[in-house]
């Protein structure tokens, strides 16, 4: 799989995606300590969609991001099994 090889030599080296989080608008825009964290989190929950996030246009990335974690964060929530006494509780905080 000589392409295969190919494509992840030139992703990681000869031209790696740049993130739009450096852009002057999200800089000047948003908080750059909320930035980090949400940036840090974003990556201990999704590898692969957090390059993706990271490519969308300035102007949209955060509002994505923000709302992909919070999407996250409700899922967790609705999986966990052993965390509310029933199921009204759960819906409750829901």
């Amino acid at each position: 799989r000589l392409d295969e090889v190919w494509s992840t030599v030139n992703l990681l080296y000869v031209s790696p995606l740049q993130s739009n989080l450096e852009s002057d608008y999200v800089k000047n825009t948003y908080d750059a300590d909320d930035l980090a964290f949400c940036d840090e989190i974003l990556c201990k929950v999704s590898r692969s969609f957090a390059a993706v996030i990271r490519q969308l246009p300035p102007t949209l990335l955060v509002d994505v991001l923000v709302f992909y974690l919070v999407l996250r964060a409700l899922d967790t929530v609705e999986d966990d099994m052993t965390a509310f006494s029933s199921n009204d509780v759960k819906i409750g905080y829901l």
